[in-house]
């Protein structure tokens, strides 16, 4: 018994997640009218007001070529300390007809074709499946999910107050298949 491999081990949670990766979205794209800009345009990413890393990309929606709308990105890649590359390809766009009139555009996946919202920097931009990408909200539990649920309504509400309420879980009633630990008084009994 106990050959090798068996028994429990430590292992370390070896999952990349999406919040750990830069990413570009289409909806955001929209929002902020980029995609109706003729020209270059630069999106930066920045971490406590330091630009951290800069993409240029440049649009040809439906409306200007209809026939092959697609974003040309052009950017810096390396990889594992690597030189620098780089990088210059085009994400094809497909559009879906909206119910109330309009048009939606998504990214097509340079890897699987896939129609996508999000693509993830890797190498090159790609769709979180191709990537092996998930969402650090899959593994948490019930209750991390009410604190992060909390929090951000709290952000909303207070951005600036640190509310810590929710710190001690004292509040919440136990499941009922948990034993209630209740400290039974012990009597000490000194011998003569």
């Amino acid at each position: 018994m106990g050959g090798k491999g068996s028994g429990r081990h430590c292992r370390f949670d070896n999952r990349l997640y999406t919040e750990d990766f830069r990413s570009i979205d289409i909806r955001e794209f929209n929002q902020r009218g980029w995609l109706d800009i003729k020209g270059l345009t630069t999106l930066t990413w920045s971490r406590n007001k330091e630009k951290v890393a800069s993409i240029q990309f440049f649009v040809r929606t439906a409306v200007q070529f209809p026939t092959k709308p697609n974003i040309t990105l052009r950017y810096k890649s390396r990889t594992n300390g690597a030189d620098w590359q780089s990088m210059d390809y085009p994400i094809e766009l497909q559009t879906t007809n909206c119910n109330f009139g309009g048009i939606r555009y998504w990214f097509t996946c340079p890897e699987c074709s896939k129609r996508v919202c999000v693509l993830y920097n890797g190498e090159i931009f790609k769709c979180r499946t191709c990537l092996g990408l998930v969402h650090k909200s899959r593994n948490e539990s019930a209750l991390d999910q009410a604190i992060r649920r909390l929090d951000k309504e709290k952000d909303k509400l207070w951005p600036d107050m640190n509310l810590c309420f929710y710190d001690s879980v004292e509040w919440l009633d136990k499941p009922k298949w948990m034993r209630l630990n209740v400290l039974v008084p012990t009597r000490s009994y000194i011998s003569p």
